[in-house]
This record gives C-alpha cells, structure tokens and sequence, in this order.
C-alpha cells in the first residue's frame, strides 16, 4: 500500500508509486549492447589519454636526432608567403658528395581542414601531398611521387582516426584494386594505464598476385612526467628501444638502440643525441657506437633569416662531410 506524502499543508490525498526497475536486457543483441556500454563507461573513468601515432611512438627522440638535418655543400631555402594560407619556397643545393646540385620548387596551402603541398625538382621528380581532416579525430591522406626512374613512382592512401584513448591507421602504398598488389599496414595503439600505451602493427605486402608476406610489430610506450620510454619489436627480426628527456623547457636528450637478428645476424647500434635551444641559436649534437658524430648549428641572424652549419666525421670508415646554408623567410 502507498503512503501518503506528507506536505507543509498537510498530507497529500494523492498516493505515490515507486518509479518501475529498468528492465534487465533480454537477448544476445541486447546484452552485448548493455556490455559494450559498461566498457564504455569503465573507460571513461579511467581517463586515459590518447596515446598518439604508431608511426610516431619515437617522435621526440627522432626530433632530438639529425636524421632531416645534417647536410653537405651549400644549401639555401627561401620561403616567401604569397598569402595567409599559401606560400612558396625555393630551395638550392650545390657541391654535395652524395647527391648532384639540385633545385627544387615546392607550393603549400594550409586551410582550416586542408593541407596541400607539391614539390617539382630538376630532375622531373614531382612530389604532391594532401591532408583533409573530417573532424578533429578524423584524417584522410595520399601521397604521390611520379619519378623518370623505373620503380621510384608511388602511391599512398591514409586514414588516420585519434579516439579517446587509442589510434588507428590504415595505410596502403600502390594499391592495385585490379589484382590486389601493394602494401596495406594497419596499426592500433590503445592506452591501458594513464602513463602506459601497447600496440601492434601489421604489414601485408602482395608484391604479386602469387607472393605475400605479413610481418607483425608490437610497441610498448611509458610516458612519465618528463621522460618517454619506449620498446620496439619487428618480426622481422629486430628490436628498437629509444629514451627521451626533457630536461628543461630548452634541452632535449635521446638514445636509441637498435638491434637486428634476422638470418643469423647479430648487429647494434646505440645512438645519443642532444638538442639545446639558446636565445638565437639552435646546437643538435649526435653520436653512435659506430664512430659517427654529427652536429648542426642553426644561428638566427635577424628575424626570418637564418644561417646554419653542418659537420658530420664518420670514424669508422674515415669519411667527413661539411655544409653551410641559408633559410630565408620573406
């Protein structure tokens, strides 16, 4: 029987009636929806982050290192700002050892959810780019290199999607949908504590239509307050460990070793590297077990111009390289 409810007037006359159980899911459709919601909700909670790229587990080392940096000859970039949003650059490079001089032509549009880009060099290479990002979460990509060469021309499609926790990537260089050549990867990389993401990559190659191969990877990557830590294994019979430290807000510190074991090899290298910024200058400083040191010196001359140096000693094999070039904004 239901008890009447008592007011500041005095009692309601109208009786109250407890509010109905929700009713327990029923069915095989019902009950996975109910625990993909509890999932949903337990992941919430936790709070993870999102993780980042696959491809990008290594990105604070791989900016730390000269990887894109050290040159040889003369070099001069000069980057010109047509509009807001576009801008073009012309870039000169002269008496290098391992290449001919070079000049390249290279365009980028920059939108709110768009990115082109093109690039057309003397010896009839053309390099285009294209981002579109549907959402903040959601990126689409390709890449194209149209090359003289035989064998050197490529195509690659990319869809990039960043969830609350986790990424995936799907990617496919020369896809053939007539014959289902290529090479299709697809990564996930999935957050399970607030400092600890795991991940896996797999990468099918049809070269063709008669010969596959899938190769699979796996990464482990532990984020502390100023440090990454991350580790690495190929199927094909290499593993990759990597260390990054912020030290202040201007210096930077990476190592990285490399190990490979495939076909009964047994082969390392262990690279260190440091970055400091100054008021006007930028110093990168690297150096491995193989005997190879490297630096780069950008000095920032005026505003928009600057002029950089570059020197690398190759111990092992007794070789040297030295450049100097310019960068101009203007």
């Amino acid at each position: 029987m239901a008890t009447p409810v008592k007011t500041p007037l005095g009692f309601n006359p109208i009786p109250t009636t407890p509010a109905p159980a929700p009713a327990a899911p029923t069915g095989l459709l019902d009950q996975a929806k109910a625990a993909f919601a509890k999932v949903n909700q337990f992941r919430e909670d936790l709070k993870l982050p999102n993780p980042g790229t696959y491809e990008g587990v290594n990105r604070e080392v791989k900016h730390t290192f000269l990887t894109n940096h050290v040159f040889d000859g003369a070099r001069c970039d000069i980057t010109k700002a047509l509009t807001p949003n576009f801008q073009v650059t012309h870039s000169f490079a002269l008496g290098s050892s391992a290449s001919p001089s070079s000049y390249n032509f290279g365009t980028a549009f920059i939108g709110q959810q768009s990115f082109l880009s093109g690039n057309l060099d003397t010896d009839g290479n053309v390099q285009a780019r294209a981002n579109y990002a549907w959402s903040s979460s959601n990126v689409s990509k390709a890449q194209a290199q149209f090359s003289n060469t035989p064998g050197h021309s490529m195509l690659q499609v990319e869809q990039d999607y960043s969830g609350r926790d986790f990424n995936v990537n799907l990617k496919g260089v020369n896809p053939s949908p007539i014959d289902g050549t290529g090479i299709f990867i697809g990564s996930y990389l999935q957050s399970v504590t607030q400092h600890l993401a795991l991940g896996a990559e797999a990468v099918y190659q049809r070269p063709t239509p008669g010969q596959e191969e899938t190769i699979w990877s796996y990464v482990a990557k532990y984020t502390g307050p100023d440090y990454i830590v991350t580790a690495q294994y190929q199927g094909f019979g290499a593993i990759q460990a990597a260390y990054y430290l912020r030290y202040s807000e201007k210096v930077d510190f990476g190592t990285e070793i490399q190990i490979v074991t495939a076909g009964g090899r047994r082969e390392a290298v262990a690279s260190v590297g440091g970055k400091f910024e100054f008021r006007r200058s930028t110093f990168r400083g690297q150096i491995d077990t193989t005997g190879k040191v490297s630096a780069v010196l950008e000095e920032k001359i005026v505003p928009g111009f600057s002029f950089l140096v570059s020197g690398e000693m190759d111990h092992g094999k007794g070789q040297s390289r030295f450049g100097v070039g310019m960068m101009w904004e203007v």
